[in-house]
């Protein structure tokens, strides 16, 4: 199936996911339902609550707009076997693109706020949402999540329903801190999500993309915010691994293989992701595209059937990073 004939609201299979399996099971996921006065749900599943292993897989398959599966694994990094999260998507372009990709950024009191999951395919207000031709004209409800230490209040999250053009009684709002157990499977199983992009930025089009999986190996979980950025990023650019299925001519793929991984960036390649947030000012919207980078990518061309494989796993990096 072919995103152009995929004629579903992935906001309402996310919200699906939130009232079937979520909500009432609160207390078992270790979460904290809040219901605001204006009408809005925002689910803490990592801020004030502890969260835990399966509301990190379900912070995840929101994420995707229900189009995708986590699944644990594991990973040897050096000595050691690490536990490791394994996405599968079967229409990546949708749920990475319109859905995964934490790229709408809403201005707010002064600061771009990162909004990530299936409420970006309402308005498609980025250039990746604009990346493929699916839009949400379906939805009933609206489902959006955010990577912060602060939990939404009535005004944002009001604010950020009519940025989508609906009511907040109609949102919900997943959040998590970085430095928790949901923080770090919700980032680090942002392996497809990372690649994608990176693909688009280089010329691929979205429409010979068929099918997607990859696996990162899954970080120990520090409290402070600032290594636990850094942590989660280095299992994506040192550690992750996706393979790409695609549909078009070998030279497509051959002509832009040097310029997709993170290891390309031959002068900064080894250095710990935190040091590289700190170049940026600890603030997102400053850190080079380039660096946004997949660590290893392998493509598999269903027309041809030939495979080509870019970048490399950078094991020596992940110990030190994870295991002091």
């Amino acid at each position: 199936m072919s995103e152009f004939q995929f004629n579903t609201s992935i906001n309402d299979r996310s919200a699906e996911i939130i009232e079937k399996k979520v909500i009432p099971n609160a207390d078992k996921l270790n979460i904290e339902i809040h219901r605001l006065n204006n009408g809005a749900t925002v689910l803490d599943m990592g801020i004030n609550a502890k969260g835990g292993w399966l509301a990190g897989k379900y912070f995840t398959e929101i994420g995707l707009g229900g189009l995708g599966e986590l699944s644990f694994t594991k990973m040897k990094i050096g000595r050691y076997f690490m536990p490791a999260l394994k996405i599968s998507v079967d229409l990546p372009t949708i749920a990475e693109m319109s859905s995964h990709v934490a790229f709408w950024r809403v201005p707010w009191q002064g600061k771009n706020v990162n909004i990530s999951g299936p409420i970006r395919s309402i308005k498609r207000p980025d250039i990746f949402s604009q990346a493929v031709s699916y839009q949400d004209k379906w939805a009933k409800k609206i489902v959006a999540e955010i990577q912060t230490t602060e939990m939404p209040d009535e005004a944002f999250t009001s604010h950020l329903a009519e940025q989508a053009g609906y009511s907040p009684k109609d949102l919900y709002v997943i959040v998590a801190r970085t430095g928790t157990l949901v923080g770090a499977i919700q980032v680090g199983a942002r392996n497809v999500e990372q690649t994608l992009p990176t693909l688009f930025d280089h010329g691929l089009k979205m429409d010979w993309i068929v099918q997607a999986n990859g696996i990162t190996p899954m970080v120990s979980v520090v409290d402070d915010e600032l290594i636990a950025y850094g942590r989660v990023n280095d299992s994506l650019i040192y550690g992750q691994e996706s393979n790409v299925y695609v549909n078009c001519e070998d030279e497509d793929i051959i002509s832009i293989l040097d310029r997709i991984p993170f290891y390309k960036n031959k002068d900064v390649f080894g250095i710990p992701f935190q040091d590289l947030f700190a170049r940026s000012d600890n603030d997102w919207t400053k850190v080079s595209r380039d660096w946004d980078a997949p660590c290893k990518v392998n493509l598999f061309n269903i027309k041809t059937g030939h495979s080509f494989s870019t970048g490399r796993l950078s094991h020596e990096v992940l110990e030190k990073s994870f295991l002091g």
